[in-house]
């Protein structure tokens, strides 16, 4: 008897390429979405504590170690920074907040937040990091 051979069938191969496209635009998505908050000023070292609530990234003011004002990155006077929250409507429920690098002399701080309550800031909120522990 004669028997002819069987071809063998091809086990259809996997390909993951569907799946590597998808993690990419996925990668894609979160590096785009993660920086839509406004950084906050370089060179800044925020003052640290054990407690704090979280909460989003500020808009915030950020005062240097040298006592100079910035704003979204570029030097600010209290006054200004306060007119244009105003104009922009930015305050929303009158909070302001602030970011003070933690090697800036506390009487700079109060001179800072005395003028940003005369330039008529309600409530002003300083915003910290919580230390690693």
């Amino acid at each position: 008897m004669i028997s002819i051979a069987r071809k063998r069938q091809k086990r259809e191969v996997e390909s993951t390429i569907a799946l590597i496209n998808v993690v990419f635009l996925m990668l894609i998505f979160f590096l785009i979405a993660g920086t839509l908050a406004p950084p906050i000023d370089t060179g800044l070292a925020m003052i640290e504590t054990e407690q704090s609530s979280p909460s989003p990234p500020p808009d915030a003011l950020a005062v240097l170690e040298d006592g100079s004002l910035r704003f979204r990155g570029q030097p600010v006077t209290a006054a200004a920074y306060v007119e244009m929250r105003l104009q922009n409507d930015d305050a929303g429920d009158g909070t302001y907040r602030l970011v003070a690098d933690r090697r800036l002399p506390a009487t700079r701080l109060l001179e800072v937040v005395a003028a940003l309550q005369e330039a008529g800031a309600g409530k002003i909120e300083l915003v910290t990091e919580r230390a690693a522990q």
